[in-house]
């Protein structure tokens, strides 16, 4: 018999057609015992970790068919320590079983810093060093010496703190500071409004110390400045370097700080159409409110004008807040008088 006649013949054919079954049967239960053996299709899907303890997390996943590892930890203070801040693969993402899932915890142990070197350095350098490195400001004491405002000591609860020495992050570092020669006064900033972070930041900056504080409500979060002695709403009020602000506390939560803030630093809309600049700046500075831009008309001068325009323009019964500025339009006095005939 031929080759021809053997490949064509029905007992060749039988054979090759019984081969070709059987390598599709073969690699078909080959297919669905991967497919058992992966979980084709039925993917298990990632649980939110996050807030969950270690040990919480590890029972959810053991549940789920899933292992995990602790692969960082990252610092955060509105977060419970050993908590969960962070997975990989992220929640609801579809995995195999066993799949391994990285988990990012808050850390238990404070953060940790280097006390900087402030020696030497002026206050406002120093704040800024010590904010920059996450410590923050305690009080400030003054102490006979001529560089005024320079940072003569660096202390931690009443002892000097060497340069370098770790601390935890959120320590409040006290500064002896130099007098300088003769009297050493700040005038006292007003902070009412403030959150209490930036208001404390504020007094440090002027030189000034956080005295009493009084919460006047219930509850002690966002927490604004209601009331501060000494006062400057009403003059300018003075203080020796050092000295303390005291702060009374009202909480957002159930006080309109909005409306208070808009009455109580607040002022009548001054008329000043007609006054001399001598005159606006008396007036501006009696109302507490800011000289804006002052434009000359051709013919007007400092000894000889008058306001003809003001922005905002005056209207009986406004108010503006403390600080604002106004712009005022001058012209040649004579023409002003014209314009009154």
């Amino acid at each position: 018999m031929s080759i021809w006649g053997f490949v064509f013949s029905k007992h060749f054919l039988r054979q090759l057609v019984i081969a070709a079954a059987l390598g599709v049967a073969i690699i078909w239960g080959a297919l669905k015992l991967l497919d058992i053996y992966t979980l084709h299709g039925h993917g298990i899907s990632v649980p939110d970790l996050e807030g969950y303890t270690r040990e919480e997390a590890g029972k959810v996943l053991a549940a789920n068919d899933l292992r995990y590892v602790v692969n960082d930890s990252i610092f955060d203070d509105n977060r419970p320590e050993g908590s969960i801040a962070w997975q990989d693969p992220a929640p609801g993402t579809e995995v195999k079983r066993n799949r391994t899932i990285y988990l990012t915890t808050v850390a238990i142990l404070p953060e940790m810093v280097p006390m900087p070197d402030l020696t030497d350095l002026s206050r406002r350098h120093a704040i800024t060093i010590l904010e920059t490195h996450g410590l923050a400001v305690g009080q400030l004491k003054y102490q006979p010496d001529i560089a005024r405002d320079a940072v003569l000591k660096q202390k931690y609860n009443e002892g000097f703190i060497e340069p370098g020495t770790p601390v935890e992050k959120g320590t409040a570092i006290d500064l002896v500071l130099g007098e300088g020669l003769g009297e050493n006064v700040t005038i006292v900033p007003l902070v009412i409004g403030m959150a209490r972070e930036e208001a404390i930041r504020a007094l440090n900056r002027a030189a000034l110390n956080l005295g009493e504080e009084v919460f006047m409500d219930d509850t002690e979060e966002n927490l604004k400045v209601y009331l501060q002695q000494p006062d400057p709403l009403d003059e300018v009020q003075y203080l020796q370097a050092g000295s303390s602000v005291d702060l009374f506390f009202r909480s957002t939560d159930v006080f309109d700080f909005e409306e208070y803030l808009e009455q109580l630093l607040s002022v009548p809309m001054p008329k000043l159409i007609g006054l001399t600049p001598e005159e606006v700046e008396k007036v501006l500075e009696e109302s507490e409110l800011e000289p804006g831009v002052e434009a000359y008309e051709e013919g007007a001068s400092r000894d000889n004008a008058r306001v003809y325009r003001q922005e905002p323009e005056y209207q009986e019964g406004m108010i503006i807040l403390k600080g604002h500025s106004i712009d005022v339009w001058y012209e040649p006095a004579e023409e002003t008088e014209n314009e009154d005939l």
